[in-house]
């Protein structure tokens, strides 16, 4: 699968079978949408997460992108959600009120983890 690549944003496409899995790093803007906008359209049939952990901030540019193709993978039986971010991205998710639509819920501990 092919990787859309620019020097400010840069995703990294991992196929696993039932699983498609984005890795991107860099800033999530205006400028950059289009080549996670092109990455995304033709997984709407799939289950897809997204590892923003090293996107250091988007705007709301970015924001209505991932809503957007959050609705259009419903709408195609496919699911998107973001499994890992910084901390500015939960921030403009938080603010903006998407965090439980976009962000997967912590999975359960690992084995032998204890609580604290």
């Amino acid at each position: 699968m092919g990787t859309p690549t620019s020097p400010l944003f840069d995703i990294h496409i991992v196929d696993a079978g039932d699983l498609v899995l984005l890795h991107a790093r860099g800033e999530l803007d205006l400028n950059t949408a289009p080549s996670l906008d092109r990455a995304l359209v033709p997984l709407h049939p799939r289950r897809c997460e997204l590892d923003f952990a090293e996107v250091p901030f988007t705007d709301s540019t970015g924001i209505n992108l991932l809503v957007r193709h959050h609705q259009l993978a419903a709408d195609a039986g496919g699911s998107l959600r973001l499994i890992a971010v910084s901390g500015p991205v939960r921030r403009v998710l938080d603010i903006s009120g998407t965090t439980g639509l976009l962000l997967a819920a912590p999975g359960p501990p690992p084995p032998g983890a204890t609580g604290s």
